[in-house]
Parts: structure tokens; C-alpha cells; sequence
């Protein structure tokens, strides 16, 4: 796993930038993880809006992201229905959180 991480080093050191610049606190750890793409996908639709809990500044607080119609990414499902994906869309993720454009 060490070697993964070393793989992709600036990768690591700019998403632990982002950590600190939206959550407000280094992070405790780094992990590289596997992820799962399913090879075929079921579109659901497009994705009007997240909602999520995280911990900013020391507390914890939820959000609810309803994105601009023409920034809204589409909404799949794997063909067996154990995972679902947020692809596309016309947005960042920075300090401030999903940011449309």
C-alpha cells in the first residue's frame, strides 16, 4: 500500500490540501483504496442535488447541494446494483465544497 501511495504522491499532497482547505484540520491518515468501476452501468437520470455531514472546523455541520440545471452530473447504478456513481457534470469540489460552474 505504501508503494501505491508513493505511486501518486502529488496526488496524495494536493487532496490533502483540499482536506485541510475544506475541512479545516489535517488529516489523521493517508490510505490508498481500490475502487470499484463497474464495467456497465444503468443511467438513473441526472442528479439534482447532494446532501452530506462531514466535520468543518472542528464541528460537524450538513449541507444540501441542489446544482444549476446545466451543471447537474448524471446518476448511475452498477448492472448488479450494489454501487451507484456520480458521473460528469459541470462543477468543482474546493474549500467552499460542490461549487457550480
Amino acid at each position: 500500500m505504501k508503494r501505491k501511495i508513493q505511486q501518486h504522491r502529488g496526488k496524495v499532497q494536493a487532496a490533502a490540501k483540499l482536506y485541510v482547505q475544506f475541512r479545516g484540520e489535517e488529516p489523521e491518515f493517508v490510505e490508498a483504496v481500490q475502487l470499484p468501476i463497474a464495467p456497465v452501468m444503468m443511467l438513473i437520470g441526472e442528479l439534482d442535488g447532494v446532501l452530506y455531514t462531514t466535520r468543518r472546523d472542528g464541528k460537524q455541520e450538513s449541507y444540501i447541494h441542489k446544482f444549476k440545471k446545466q451543471s447537474r452530473p448524471l446518476l448511475a447504478a452498477s448492472h448488479d446494483g450494489t454501487q451507484i456513481y456520480i458521473l460528469g457534470g459541470e462543477y468543482i469540489f474546493n474549500a467552499r465544497g460542490i461549487v457550480d460552474r
